[in-house]
């Protein structure tokens, strides 16, 4: 054999254990707490969500989702840390999630607080999971993972996403509040109260945000060029 079949070959073996190896790191193992928070660090390198697939060797309906849902192409082409723990090898991380029953899945933030986007319980089908794991895979979380746990910046971080999301949908803007909750309670500022304002308007509670903003004496305060445009927001939004 001359030299040249011989690379051929060799990169050809390359090729395949590459992407044997791409594969068989399609789900990690979390073994360990130590494996888990390990998981989340590179999650968080990455800016990107986790997906904690809670199983068991003798649970059928968890063996069922796995060759429906996650060996399906369509999840494959999604782009989460999808990690999986097998309740009975890491029972101290299945007790951190309170985890009495399975299959149980759930999608979270890596950040300083963990934040849960999707909790749920028991077997599903594959077209009922994808269409809310498509849906929170296409945002880019990038602002989220780089608000390095400032509470104010998280409360503007999720607020954006928010303001992203076509279909409105108020998962965001409630984490953005609970943030700015946070920020208040640490800064009683004008600014903080009045983003708290600015998101009960976005949620629909048109009265209580202009009930609450009327309580702001307006009337000859200084208020800084941030503050005057969040009022402006929350007027517009309250209309």
């Amino acid at each position: 054999m001359n030299k040249n079949n011989t690379m051929k070959k060799l990169t050809l073996t390359f090729c395949l254990l590459t992407s044997f190896s791409i594969y068989s790191q399609f789900k990690y193992q979390a073994n360990s707490i130590e494996s888990f928070n390990s998981y989340l660090s590179l999650a968080k390198e990455q800016n990107k969500l986790v997906l904690i697939d809670f199983v068991a060797d003798w649970c059928g309906p968890c063996k069922k989702m796995d060759s429906e849902l996650w060996k399906s192409k369509q999840f494959k082409e999604l782009d989460y840390m999808f990690i999986e723990v097998d309740i009975d090898v890491n029972s101290v991380l299945s007790s951190r999630f309170r985890v009495s029953s399975i299959p149980r899945v759930i999608i979270q933030v890596a950040n300083t607080q963990n934040d849960i986007l999707f909790d749920q319980l028991g077997y599903s089908t594959k077209n009922e999971y994808l269409k809310k794991l498509q849906y929170l895979n296409s945002f880019d979380y990038s602002e989220l993972y780089n608000s390095n746990g400032d509470f104010e910046n998280m409360g503007h971080s999720y607020r954006n996403l928010f303001f992203s999301d076509v279909s409105k949908n108020n998962i965001f803007l409630k984490f953005s509040s609970k943030y700015f909750k946070k920020a208040f309670k640490a800064k009683e500022s004008n600014l903080n109260q009045l983003n708290l304002i600015y998101n009960q308007a976005l949620l629909g509670q048109h009265k209580k945000a202009k009930k609450k903003l009327a309580k702001i004496n307006l009337d000859g305060k200084e208020f800084s060029n941030s503050e005057h445009e969040l009022i402006e927001k929350i007027l517009i939004a309250s209309n």
